[in-house]
């Protein structure tokens, strides 16, 4: 399945930076990687889409709510991986932001496999 990533204007709370730096400056080839947060006050079913870092991962947005609510069911049973699909360009002095598609493939998990 290939996603529009949202959230990508807002700042990320963990780093303090605007994400719209970050996703500039991708060349599309970076690793990436999608995480339930079941604590998440806005949605249970947020799913996070994270840029992978040597110090910890940096958080480039999140799934669209309707496809993380409907990916909650098959965290048990599946994997899952995502990769960039396409950067957009932005312009700033025309006030449009960068954005951000992924595609995210499953693979069912082995039986006994850890979440």
């Amino acid at each position: 399945m290939i996603t529009r990533v949202v959230g990508v204007t807002f700042k990320s709370e963990e780093y303090g930076v605007n994400r719209q730096s970050v996703i500039k400056k991708l060349s599309g080839r970076e690793n990436i990687f999608i995480r339930r947060e079941p604590h998440n006050k806005h949605d249970p079913h947020a799913v996070a889409v994270l840029l992978r870092r040597k110090k910890r991962p940096f958080k480039l947005g999140y799934l669209k709510s309707e496809i993380a609510f409907l990916m909650s069911d098959l965290w048990e049973d599946y994997k899952f991986k995502a990769r960039i699909h396409e950067i957009r360009s932005g312009d700033e002095d025309l006030d449009k932001p960068y954005g951000l598609s992924i595609r995210v493939t499953k693979k069912r998990k082995h039986h006994g496999e850890a979440s």
